[in-house]
């Protein structure tokens, strides 16, 4: 065990880390394992266990999660079926796609009818924050107590963090290993034919943009959203959303949109939206997973992505161009790397007005012992095949539609910490998928963009009283109609950028920042334990 420290809060987390358990990925049952970055960790092939149903009374509750994926899910399929069957449970699903759940969250919370099981972002966050002080919320210290295997799914220093001045906790985390790299992925088979060498600079990578322009069936670079380029960004020596130690001031860090080399890289892509290097569709359409979608499908060349799209990627493309052949870049620079992600990215509460929530976490006990092999794998023969007594998750492409990711990601809960970094599933994951010699390749590339890390160094869990009362609405007010248009809008300036600056720090962003400094007294680099 190593110490994780953030911002003055010491807590200590497993090496075994946690892995991003969103963002486009399938979770559970859907056939993607992922793990640490660190090869002598690899985990041997366990056995595939009998799953033996649960007993006790069928417990019913309403479930509201986001989901990564589109937002195709249909209630009552073959999988929520025997999930039910088998855990004795009856579940009202309710999904919100993750890019919209931030805002919709706010009617759903103020209208005080909230479901059973609700996905959130946690105490570091005000709006959960004062829904949980405010009495929303059940406590769960009794249950995390009575059901062993959800208590231990957790370390029990985030349990620690998680506790309030009553000693009370009402937050089920979801952990995520903080080293989750954003590939830049690119059709290699499309790069020979064109006898382009991988780039290994930025300005390499705008001349290979420029090679590639012209085709109106394929453009030359594609992302989702700005969180995607959290790597590419490195290139600019920082980390993308980040608070940033203040280089005039040592004692102080400032936020990501005052910083010049972040404001430098959204006019960088400003000036390839314009010349029609960057996807056109960027900005348009506001799927999250649009660079998936368009790299899978054929109509990128080049795509930023999570490290874990690489089995998916190709087994699509394949479909597309039998001889499609995905690749890595390596970051464009030496001193590039991977922004590191806050080990806990959402969770869930129970509401105070469900009246079984006992039963509720028998089931999630369940589904952590006996029910492992189905949370984990699925349906035998639709979902996973075994070989040599272990499983084999059967490729999304090559699965029946009621059993693709998005028809279990809504039905997905956490994972134990253990299973964060299980590279020998991830293994078997590519061997099924019939790219199973391509499986070191990505564990290098993901080990070298693991190599430099970039840190938010704010503690999110330390509330600005400023940023909690009044921060997303001067965000919204005086910062967003400026900073989502200047990809796409070439007529928005620097002078666009600062004017909109000073009017946030003048109406209380000023305030925000001397009371994170002032409340935040260890401003020193975060330490994830990697």
């Amino acid at each position: 065990m190593r110490n994780v420290r953030h911002g003055g809060d010491r807590f200590a987390v497993s090496r075994r880390g946690m892995l991003k358990a969103g963002a486009g990925l399938g979770l559970g049952a859907s056939g993607l394992a992922l793990g640490s970055p660190h090869p002598g960790l690899a985990q041997e092939a366990s056995p595939v266990a009998a799953v033996t149903p649960r007993e006790g009374d069928v417990v019913n509750f309403t479930y509201l999660r986001p989901t990564w994926g589109p937002a195709t899910f249909t209630a009552n399929g073959p999988y929520q079926q025997q999930l039910e069957e088998l855990g004795k449970v009856d579940i009202e699903v309710q999904i919100i796609p993750v890019i919209d759940f931030d805002t919709r969250i706010n009617t759903v919370l103020a209208s005080g009818d909230l479901p059973d099981v609700m996905w959130g972002g946690g105490p570091s966050q005000q709006i959960w924050k004062d829904a949980q002080d405010q009495g929303a919320f059940a406590p769960i210290n009794a249950y995390l107590d009575q059901y062993p295997a959800v208590k231990a799914a957790v370390p029990q220093s985030f349990w620690d963090l998680l506790t309030d001045g009553n000693g009370d906790i009402f937050f089920v985390p979801q952990l995520i290993y903080p080293v989750v790299p954003f590939f830049i992925f690119y059709r290699k088979d499309i790069f020979d034919a064109q006898g382009l060498a991988e780039p290994t600079t930025l300005d390499e990578f705008v001349a290979a943009c420029e090679a590639l322009s012209g085709n109106p069936e394929i453009s030359p670079f594609t992302m989702g959203y700005t969180w995607h380029a959290k790597d590419f960004a490195t290139v600019w020596d920082f980390a993308e959303f980040g608070w940033q130690p203040n280089p005039d001031d040592a004692n102080q860090i400032l936020p990501w949109y005052v910083q010049d080399p972040q404001i430098d890289m959204h006019f960088w892509f400003q000036d390839m939206y314009n010349r029609q290097l960057l996807d056109q569709n960027y900005g348009i359409n506001p799927e999250p997973n649009l660079s998936d979608d368009r790299f899978k499908g054929g109509q990128s060349a080049i795509a930023l992505a999570n490290w874990a799209s690489f089995a998916d990627f190709q087994t699509n493309l394949r479909q597309v161009d039998p001889k499609a052949e995905v690749a890595v870049m390596d970051p464009l620079s030496d001193t590039a790397g991977t922004r590191m992600v806050f080990p806990i990215d959402r969770g869930f509460y129970v509401s105070a007005a469900y009246d079984n929530a006992e039963g509720f976490f028998d089931f999630l006990n369940w589904s952590l012992t006996a029910g492992t092999t189905f949370r984990r794998y699925g349906i035998e023969g639709d979902m996973y095949s075994v070989q040599d007594g272990a499983a084999v998750p059967i490729p999304d492409t090559d699965r029946a539609s009621e059993f693709q990711g998005p028809q279990i990601e809504p039905l997905s809960f956490i994972e134990p910490i253990e299973e964060k970094l299980d590279w020998a599933t991830i293994q078997r994951n590519f061997e099924g998928a019939g790219i199973g010699d391509q499986f070191e390749y990505v564990r290098t590339k993901f080990e070298t963009y693991g190599a430099k890390e970039f840190y938010d160094y704010r503690n999110t869990m330390i509330i600005s009283p400023t940023d909690g009362e009044n921060g997303s609405l001067l965000y919204e007010d005086y910062l967003r109609p400026v900073i989502d248009s200047v990809i796409i809008n070439a007529d928005r300036t620097r002078a666009d950028w600062d004017a909109a600056i000073e009017d946030w720090q003048a109406a209380g962003g000023d305030d925000i920042i001397a009371e994170v400094n002032e409340l935040q007294e260890d401003k020193s680099q975060p330490d994830y334990g990697v």
